[in-house]
Parts: structure tokens; C-alpha cells; sequence
């Protein structure tokens, strides 16, 4: 049975389509252009089958799948999870480390002076800057950035499936670890396992970068 006939028996069919280089969203018994709007008052544009032609639902138009939280997805080339969906973006985590470092070679656990950014300020050169939306994220209690690329936090990690964290290798994340002895005072970083359990890591250790960027919904499907 296809798409058309299901539409005309009021049966479920895709909810999200593009076709003709614009996404389209069902309501009722016809698609509408999402960036168009549901006020735009030209019939004629808004929407986009009419009576008689179905036929582009099983012919020409690409079926968009609606994104659920940690599916995988294809991102220029590049595979990554899909943590954190809001209405109009998604943040993404990269599958894999990216790369290594020490965190600090000057005994810093503050992300903002690590020597993961370096790592990550190359990989971005990798990526569609238009797509990408700057993120405030909360990194370390009082600690605040603001950046179109980064690692992923303490309690992102903690929320995470363990399938999603583990992702064979040990790598960092954005959040300091304070462990003080009577005979030293060491700065401390939560990590990683490659297990994807979390413990914390001197900043003079090596660990993977993972990267974490948020972008546009409708890029995905460009």
C-alpha cells in the first residue's frame, strides 16, 4: 500500500518530507512547507499535493526519519550520537576520539586553558560553520563557556547509556576533579574509561577528545 493511498484512507505516513529542496510537514490530508510556516495565505505555495499529485510521495520525495535520542547519524562525513534534541537543534557527540592530549601541561583542570581545544579548533575546520549554533554550557559549578565546539560534561556522561559512553578508547571531560593529600596538590579531571565507567585523571595524563557540537535540525538532512 502506498504512501498516497494511505494519505486518501486517512492512514499514518511519513510525518516529515523533503522534496523539491524543502522540508515539508503532514497535517491533516496535505503537506506544508515548515518554513513557510502554518499562517502563509498562498494556498498555492503552502501546500504541497494538492488533489492530484500524490505520486511524488512514492517517486521522487525522500522520507525523513524523526530523530530519537542516541541514534547515530551521518554529519559531514563524520558519525556521530545524537544527545540532546531541542525544536529546532541537536547535539551531537562525536562517536570516536578525535585525537589525544594532556589536559594541561601547566596544572589547569579549567577546560577553557586546556589543550583539547587546540585538537578540537582543528577538527572544526571539518565542519559546515553555517550549520553549527554556539553553546552555553555550565562546565565546572561556576564555570561558564561559550563555544560551537567542546567535550562533553561530567553529567552529560552520567546521563548517557553505557553503549553511548564507551567508545573503546579513554577520553576527557569538561569537568575538574579536586583530590588533595596532605603532601600534594594535583589538579584532577574526570575521564572516561574506555569501559565508559568515569573516574578522574591527572591533567599530565593523556586521554582522547571527544567532540560535541550543536546544530540546525534541518542540516542533518542536506
Amino acid at each position: 500500500m502506498d504512501d498516497a493511498y494511505k494519505i486518501a484512507n486517512n492512514e499514518e505516513v511519513p510525518t516529515k518530507i523533503k522534496f523539491g529542496g524543502v522540508v515539508w510537514l503532514y497535517v491533516g490530508k496535505d503537506y506544508i512547507a515548515k518554513s513557510l510556516g502554518f499562517n502563509y495565505m498562498d494556498s498555492n505555495k503552502r501546500y504541497l499535493l494538492g488533489k492530484f499529485n500524490f505520486g511524488i510521495l512514492n517517486d521522487e520525495a525522500e522520507i525523513i526519519e524523526e530523530l530519537k535520542l542516541y541514534d547515530t547519524v551521518n554529519y559531514c562525513n563524520h558519525k556521530w550520537y545524537v544527545i540532546k534534541i531541542e525544536e529546532d537543534t541537536v547535539t551531537l557527540m562525536s562517536k570516536n576520539v578525535i585525537g589525544t592530549c594532556t589536559y594541561s601541561d601547566n596544572n589547569s583542570n579549567d577546560f577553557a586553558e586546556s589543550n583539547c581545544l587546540k585538537i578540537l579548533n582543528d577538527f572544526i575546520d571539518n565542519l559546515r560553520l553555517s550549520d553549527l549554533v554556539i553553546m552555553d554550557t555550565n562546565y565546572d559549578e561556576d564555570k561558564q563557556i561559550n563555544s560551537l565546539i567542546r567535550i562533553p560534561t561530567l553529567r552529560e556522561i552520567e546521563a548517557m547509556p553505557m553503549s553511548v559512553r564507551n567508545c573503546g578508547e579513554a577520553y576527557w571531560t569538561m569537568t575538574s576533579s579536586y583530590r588533595v593529600s596532605e603532601d600534594c596538590d594535583y589538579a584532577f579531571v574526570f575521564r572516561v574509561y574506555s569501559s565508559g565507567n568515569l573516574n578522574y585523571d591527572g591533567v599530565d595524563s593523556t586521554n582522547g577528545v571527544r567532540p560535541v557540537i550543536k546544530v540546525r535540525r534541518e542540516s542533518l538532512n542536506e
